[in-house]
């Protein structure tokens, strides 16, 4: 089974079903709530070994007692938690509100993420992965890539929230995803121009040492850039969307445990395998719901 290692957020996630979003000062009512398991680290942790791999999530929770809801997703698919930090003080937090459409609002408390070690993280091997996000701080999640590396493993580097990356930080990510407001933030760093077209900021990253640039697109599906070849398109697949909360982390889960799986397979057939799980997990609420 490949081993594969995730390093980030942990939270619980406060979900409010709502009518429609609010606007700037406007409160909207609603009438119920849910705690769920949650933070773009465990929600990928989760993808991933629901789909197969061996998995080790790496990052802190608090002792305020929510530990149990937010690792219980974790706990029940099998991924180790040997690794998390617990800390004093609260764990990590989000507050989301989710419209009739499935479109959401999200407000991230970072909690017990801000003491997230990279020096927590077991020895990587050629043929791991290492999955990272930007909801922990931003120097330990050098500090893995940097120990990836030297551990040749691969990396997969999901730049969200937006974040811009260094060319130093590029030469360490061997697979990047984005949207196209967090591919625009990560080219800054090689003075992409305001007005640049995706293909011309996912080019800049290639250039700047980033193995492929993954951009998805939600329902238009995701587009593959890597160096020398024309861009490839991998169409969504169809579903019914109640709750679009952890879509993201589920393709990026789903994603990097077929490449875990299949190094040698082509990444446009483990971004069809992404696409098809991401579209479950729209299908249900929450980012950690267990799936049909």
């Amino acid at each position: 089974m490949p081993s594969l290692f995730v390093f980030g957020s942990i939270n619980v996630d406060y979900v409010a079903p709502v009518s429609r979003l609010p606007g700037p000062g406007e409160t909207i009512k609603t009438d119920r709530y849910e705690a769920l398991p949650g933070g773009k680290g465990a929600n990928q942790a989760l993808a991933a070994a629901r789909n197969g791999a061996a998995t080790t999530m790496v990052g802190a929770v608090g002792d305020d007692g929510l530990d149990g809801v937010a690792l219980s997703r974790l706990d029940e698919a099998g991924v180790s938690l040997a690794a998390i930090r617990r800390v004093s003080g609260a764990s990590g937090l989000a507050m989301i509100a989710v419209d009739a459409a499935g479109e959401n609002q999200i407000i991230v408390v970072a909690g017990a993420n801000a003491h997230a070690m990279a020096s927590d993280l077991p020895a990587m091997a050629l043929g791991s992965v290492l999955v990272t996000q930007n909801e922990v701080d931003w120097a330990q999640t050098a500090a893995a890539h940097a120990a990836a590396q030297a551990a040749r493993a691969t990396v997969v580097h999901n730049a969200a929230p937006a974040h811009e990356l260094e060319t130093a930080d590029c030469a360490r990510i061997d697979v990047l995803v984005v949207n196209e407001h967090e591919l625009a933030e990560a080219s800054l760093g090689g003075g992409a121009a305001p007005d640049a077209s995706d293909a011309d900021r996912a080019a800049g990253l290639l250039v700047r040492g980033v193995g492929a640039v993954l951009l998805t697109l939600g329902a238009k599906g995701a587009i593959l850039y890597e160096a020398g070849k024309a861009p490839i398109v991998v169409p969504a697949a169809k579903t019914t969307v109640i709750d679009t909360t952890g879509a993201g982390d589920g393709f990026v889960g789903a994603f990097a445990a077929a490449l875990a799986h299949d190094p040698s397979a082509p990444l446009a057939d483990h971004v069809a395998v992404a696409n098809a799980y991401a579209a479950r997990v729209c299908a249900v609420m929450g980012a950690q719901t267990p799936l049909a």
